[in-house]
């Protein structure tokens, strides 16, 4: 494919539009969880508090197990058919009896749970008589329904591991299997059942208490963030070229059957790059051993090598890409590399990412 450098009357418009589009078009959500509850390890099944203002999770002073589960009403906060990008869980630690963080794993549920009208008195740690709808140790839903395994039907990996704090708000960081969970019910959303939370529950008096949604102020949070089809963004930061990054930009929408433009800015000025594609994005990135230079390309899986391009001297360039007909839904990534003088030989850009239309 022939090299198309963004370079006299090309370069005030389509530059532009290419600065206009590292604005990130990519949305981020709040959403609250919709649904909370704690199983207080019970062989009755007699204790809940599906309205109270806490969850618990670890085990008390008398080594009882706590588990705290959460649901989050993704498909009503994100459009369908939308690509999940990351999503990081928050949360406040109300009260504690341990003085440092601990590992807490996130697993997610099999079957759908409830949430009855029960509230436990005092700080709630002991639970209180379960109502009807709740979900307790031994039931999924209170009365009749019964979870396969006392304590809850989960996977038994969890999809991500994260620090629960002795006090204070805790937040996840960005995690694959986070983000594959909350895209699998985004797709099917009859499925969304949640997470459970526990800890590893051997140490005891290690339970916390952790606000709920019906605690203002303090309830848990899903951030997600996601691209709508037709829409472009980017992610990350490119490599340091002088006193700025290489950035990296598509220009246009991605409709199938027409073709757009990818666009550098800041790059080496009067280099030779090239331009490389992924259908999944590492949302984290794997540093590189140079200050600043990430890739954003899913190392595990095949590259697919694109466009050649020339840099302009004022360290710009541009080349088409073709966007397939009939792939509605695909994330496309792309990262573009420049020859340069570092220690690795080239700069990389940021990642520019499209879903298809």
């Amino acid at each position: 494919m022939t090299t198309l450098p963004c370079l006299s009357q090309l370069t005030a418009a389509l530059c532009a539009l290419a600065i206009a589009s590292t604005v990130a078009a990519q949305t981020t959500v709040n959403i609250t969880s919709n649904l909370d509850n704690t199983l207080y390890e019970s062989p009755t099944g007699a204790l809940s508090n599906g309205r109270g203002n806490s969850v618990y999770i670890g085990l008390t002073a008398t080594g009882q197990k706590r588990r705290a589960l959460l649901r989050f009403d993704v498909a009503g906060a994100v459009p369908a058919g939308s690509r999940i990008l990351s999503a990081t869980l928050s949360f406040n630690v109300i009260m504690s009896t341990v003085a440092l963080p601990s590992p807490m794993d996130l697993h997610r549920v099999t079957r759908a749970w409830g949430e009855g009208t029960s509230i436990a008195s005092g700080g709630g740690g002991g639970g209180t008589a379960a109502t009807p709808g709740d979900a307790t140790w031994i039931h999924a839903v209170n009365p009749g329904s019964f979870w396969t395994n006392a304590g809850g039907d989960f996977a038994a990996a969890p999809s991500f591991t994260m620090s629960l704090p002795d006090l204070g708000p805790g937040s996840s960081s960005p995690a694959p299997g986070a983000t594959a969970d909350v895209q699998s019910w985004l797709d099917n959303p009859t499925q969304n059942f949640g997470w459970l939370l526990k800890t590893d529950e051997v140490q005891v008096q290690t339970a916390r208490r952790v606000g709920s949604r019906e605690n203002v102020g303090q309830k848990p949070v899903l951030t997600v963030t996601y691209l709508a089809p037709g829409q472009t963004a980017t992610w990350g930061t490119g490599c340091p070229v002088g006193a700025g990054t290489f950035g990296n930009a598509w220009v246009g929408a991605p409709i199938g059957g027409t073709t757009i433009q990818i666009a550098q800015t800041n790059a080496p000025v009067s280099s030779i790059g090239a331009n490389y594609y992924s259908l999944d994005l590492d949302a984290s990135g794997t540093p590189l051993p140079v200050a600043g230079c990430t890739v954003y390309l899913p190392l595990a899986q095949p590259l697919i090598p694109g466009n050649v391009f020339i840099t302009s001297a004022s360290g710009t360039a541009s080349s088409p890409f073709a966007v397939p007909a009939g792939f509605p839904g695909f994330l496309v990534n792309n990262q573009a590399a420049v020859i340069t003088n570092n220690a690795l030989g080239f700069v990389l850009s940021n990642s520019a990412l499209a879903l298809l239309q």
